[in-house]
């Protein structure tokens, strides 16, 4: 097997630990799926208890995310790589291209006493007293995980859903959130094809809601991303889906991004599962998928 990956971009620097950064704070360890056209980063586990959390990085336009790319996975036949490492160690190594200018970003699989990721950069450091140009290196133990092991992390890619809308900010929805999850384990997630959206929590006390209007919308399909609204007027006024999911664990998403400027997407299955869609760049990008729960 064998992994190498540059990126000389500053921004796709920053937006990697941005996007390991907000893994970690919602699962302790991740997997690293390496194939020939594309990197996967997800969430240990829960996976068949339908929640789940994925990025999926490109990897075939070199004046993109990486400006090299080089992978040879098990065999000819499962051309892949999986690898298991601690979100925090990745978060450590990755941390120097926050506040500093980094010429590149080096990653490559290697093997010492154990199978490591070696995190390697140069740029200048700045520092309380000085400047440096000097070259950091972290080596990442991880865990490559087995062939009879991989379906455990199979994504479901296929999902076929109701009614997608595109969402307001993260900004606005996680001041929205923090607030409901204090009062209901539970919120609803409401949507119609005339580009409204809902969140609802409801006690036994009181039923408290939060409208928006006005959002691009579309059945079955992502909108359209011109200002253009994909609508049947026959079916503007009736078609809605709805997804009663936890609170607290979409609260937790929006308060763990980083990347509070890209576009999100919200695809609803009707009754069944909620999943957003954050694009962070053209052929990057994140998604959370929640199960519908009942409370009661």
């Amino acid at each position: 097997m064998k992994f190498r990956a540059v990126i000389t971009d500053t921004l796709c620097m920053r937006e990697l630990l941005d996007i390991v950064t907000t893994f970690s704070r919602i699962s302790r360890n991740i997997a690293i799926n390496i194939q020939p056209k594309k990197v996967i980063i997800q969430i240990e586990g829960d996976v068949e208890a339908g929640q789940c959390l994925w990025c999926e990085i490109d990897a075939t336009d070199r004046s993109g995310f990486f400006s090299e790319f080089v992978m040879d996975g098990v065999d000819e036949q499962h051309n892949q790589i999986y690898l298991m490492a601690a979100a925090s160690n990745l978060v450590q190594a990755l941390s120097y291209t926050r506040n500093n200018s980094m010429d590149y970003v080096k990653m490559k699989l290697v093997k010492t006493d154990v199978a490591c990721l070696a995190v390697e950069m140069s740029g200048i450091v700045h520092n309380e007293s000085d400047v440096m140009n000097p070259k950091v290196q972290h080596q990442i133990p991880v865990t490559v995980v087995p062939r009879s092991e991989w379906s455990n992390f199979d994504l479901p890619l296929d999902m076929v859903y109701d009614l997608t809308v595109m969402l307001p900010s993260v900004k606005s929805l996680k001041g929205l959130m923090d607030k409901k999850k204090n009062m209901s384990p539970s919120v609803t997630i409401y949507a119609t094809l005339a580009g409204e959206l809902s969140l609802v929590v409801e006690t036994d006390i009181v039923t408290v809601a939060s409208h928006f209007k006005g959002l691009q919308c579309a059945r079955g399909k992502p909108p359209n991303t011109d200002g253009q609204t994909t609508v049947d007027p026959e079916e503007e006024q009736t078609l809605e889906a709805s997804c009663k999911v936890d609170a607290k664990k979409l609260s937790t998403l929006l308060e763990s991004v980083d990347f509070c400027e890209s576009k999100m997407i919200a695809n609803i299955k009707n009754e069944h599962l909620l999943k957003i869609k954050f694009e962070l760049r053209e052929k990057v990008f994140m998604n959370f998928i929640l199960p519908a729960v009942d409370f009661e």
